[in-house]
């Protein structure tokens, strides 16, 4: 019977083909859209490492660019300069984050360079034991953990104890900590940066997602600690804050007007981290809800397509149909004939799908998503596509049965 079926199939290859193409497309779009849904619900669900409820973020704009240092002097120099520019702005942020202290609405107040749900990172990379190891950094003042309520797995945080230490301390999270040392424990390791400073590792939290519940796999968070007091770590432009649950958004007028009081060259934008949670999970989104639409549309036009080819071919068989049913065949066994031979052209689509599929790994897919999401994207898309095929099927082969074998003798 499949045998017959698959002739039957080959002989209108030329009309075959055309649609045999469109749901190949389908299933690639199904597999494209299936497998980001899937990424994005696994990484949904994993813990973020941090707390971002009643958090706000004071962005601070210097009145002048700290970078901007004349490249022809030497090294010393040019990091003399900088110090001097910046010890000013240092100064006046720890006086901003001392007087927000004192209000009775605020638990805890630290910097950052790039807090959470931020849209600006500091990546680096550096070459250890043999191996390239790339990581996303964040240069934080002293509580920060605390008040970010970062789950601290082994060591402790930064602390008074650091200051002026001749090695810089460093916190990293697990999934950094295994990268660069395996199974050796971490504490206590010194690392460095190409030729710069070493670091030494005074703790290690559990992963931290610092974009969010969309946020690709092992971030290897590393924890600079900055001295606003001092002159190690970059100046921080962030001040994030944590105020006690209830406080109203009338709140944040107080705030701008105080720190406006310390600071009038300072420009100061005061954001609440929820809101800034929902602004980059819509961009982490946006693929995902495009996808979507893009493969309802054509899942739409090959529903149609389908259709009408399938009722177009019922109608040029009528002759054939109604031989087989003066022959002896039942009208089930014609329905299951069409039926079939939709799953067969199905089958020849998916198959050239699968092996183009099958080609992503080899190409590195399991560096953006885990194999679970890219299982979830196959089966996803097999089963809409069959479900789809069979369902447009259905009524043009229920014609199919109903064929009299009289009108095979009618039919002109």
């Amino acid at each position: 019977m499949i045998r017959h079926l698959l002739k039957l199939v080959w002989k209108r290859k030329r009309s075959s083909a055309l649609l045999t193409l469109e749901i190949l497309i389908s299933f690639l779009v199904l597999f494209g859209v299936g497998t980001l849904a899937a990424t994005a619900i696994l990484r949904y669900r994993k813990p973020l490492g941090f707390d971002y409820n009643n958090v706000w973020v004071a962005s601070v704009s210097f009145p002048q660019p700290l970078m901007v240092i004349d490249e022809t002097l030497p090294l010393d120099q040019q990091l003399q300069t900088r110090r001097a520019r910046e010890a000013p702005y240092r100064a006046t942020l720890d006086r901003m984050m001392g007087e927000l202290r004192t209000f009775p609405q605020i638990e805890s107040v630290a910097a950052s360079s790039a807090p959470a749900y931020s849209t600006s990172e500091w990546i680096s990379g550096t070459t250890f034991n043999g191996h390239k190891v790339q990581m996303t950094r964040d240069g934080v003042t002293d509580g920060y953990g605390e008040l970010m309520r970062i789950p601290l797995l082994r060591g402790r945080w930064f602390g008074p104890e650091d200051e002026g230490a001749n090695v810089p301390p460093m916190i990293v999270d697990s999934d950094l900590a295994r990268n660069m040392f395996g199974d050796a424990d971490p504490l206590g390791q010194k690392f460095s940066f190409g030729e710069g400073d070493d670091f030494r590792i005074v703790g290690i939290t559990a992963p931290f997602r610092k974009r969010g519940e969309f946020s690709q796999d092992k971030v290897q968070m590393a924890f600079d600690r900055v001295e606003l007091k001092g002159w190690r770590g970059g100046t921080p432009r962030e001040l994030v804050i944590r105020v006690r649950p209830g406080t109203p958004a009338e709140f944040e007028e107080t705030l701008t007007e105080r720190l406006h009081a310390l600071a009038p060259d300072f420009q100061m934008r005061i954001r609440h981290m929820d809101s800034m949670r929902r602004s980059i999970n819509r961009i982490f989104l946006a693929p995902v809800i495009f996808g979507f639409i893009v493969s309802a549309f054509l899942i739409g036009m090959v529903a149609l397509g389908l259709s009408g080819v399938l009722w177009q071919n019922v109608t040029r068989r009528r002759r054939e149909i109604g031989l087989r049913r003066a022959l002896g065949a039942t009208g089930t066994s014609v329905h299951r004939q069409i039926l079939i031979e939709v799953a067969l052209l199905s089958t020849l689509a998916v198959i050239i799908g699968v092996l183009v599929i099958a080609q992503l790994p080899m190409l590195g897919l399991f560096q953006v998503v885990t194999p679970l999401a890219y299982g979830v994207g196959i089966g996803a898309a097999l089963a809409t596509i069959y479900a789809l095929t069979l369902l447009c099927g259905l009524y043009p082969s229920w014609l199919a049965g109903r064929v009299q074998p009289a009108e095979a003798l009618h039919y002109e």
